[in-house]
């Protein structure tokens, strides 16, 4: 599929051909965090079946996948993978934050790389994964555990939870949203914020999404009450 660059410069990407795509997403340093969501024109996040995969086309899968090849490590938050286990990738490490270490194993059993949990001290990692217990679930010192482990290249997927606590602590580099052209279910919680910061990529393709990208340099400006981490 085509997706069509619109700003800052006018160009043409083929979403199959993976060296375009890796060409046009790896635009950042060494060392970054970034937060990628799927949504709908008014931010709602997942569809009427409670997915953000409701929401996603063929150029968002493909970009999807291009950003978790570029990262070291996929940031997924605990009631995410409960509420969707295939957000776990099949391929590449991933770094799981949930308090309470209740992961569904068909979750675990998804992935081939390295899973671990980041968790409390009354919470448990499951068997086939790495525990690390965190004492305090601010976002920097979630950031702090993954770097810790060795990771420089981390994307974050969701859920909304997490990603507010990552906006709170000010450790997000770029926001990457693409925005779907299907209608979303309004969810309490589950609505993407205005993270403000510096729009610096926009794109389309032919099924009408939209691809955008903003560098934060900051907290957000407005964004509704922060879900709880669990």
């Amino acid at each position: 599929m085509r997706i069509d660059n619109d700003y800052p410069e006018v160009f043409a990407v083929d979403s199959q051909n993976s060296t375009d795509l890796t060409a046009w997403w790896d635009t950042l340093g060494p060392e970054w965090v970034r937060v990628n969501l799927v949504t709908d024109a008014l931010g709602n996040t997942v569809g009427d079946t409670g997915s953000s995969s409701d929401l996603s086309g063929p150029g968002d899968r493909a970009s999807l996948t291009t950003l978790r090849d570029l990262a070291d490590v996929v940031l997924i938050g605990g009631a995410t993978v409960r509420a969707e286990p295939d957000s776990v990738p099949r391929k590449g490490d991933v770094v799981i934050v949930s308090k309470s270490g209740n992961i569904p194993l068909d979750a675990i059993k998804r992935a081939r790389g390295t899973v671990t949990v980041l968790h409390a001290q009354s919470g448990k990692a499951p068997n086939a994964t790495t525990g690390v217990v965190l004492p305090r679930f601010t976002g920097a010192a979630i950031i702090a555990a993954v770097r810790k482990l060795g990771y420089r290249r981390i994307v974050c997927d969701g859920g909304l939870a997490l990603v507010h606590t990552l906006l709170d602590a000010d450790v997000v580099d770029e926001w990457c949203q693409t925005l779907s052209p299907r209608l979303g279910v309004s969810t309490p919680g589950l609505v993407a914020p205005d993270v403000g910061g510096s729009l610096s990529n926009v794109a389309h393709d032919a099924d009408g999404y939209h691809y955008t990208r903003r560098r934060l340099g900051g907290a957000p400006q407005k964004r509704q009450s922060s879900p709880t981490l669990d």
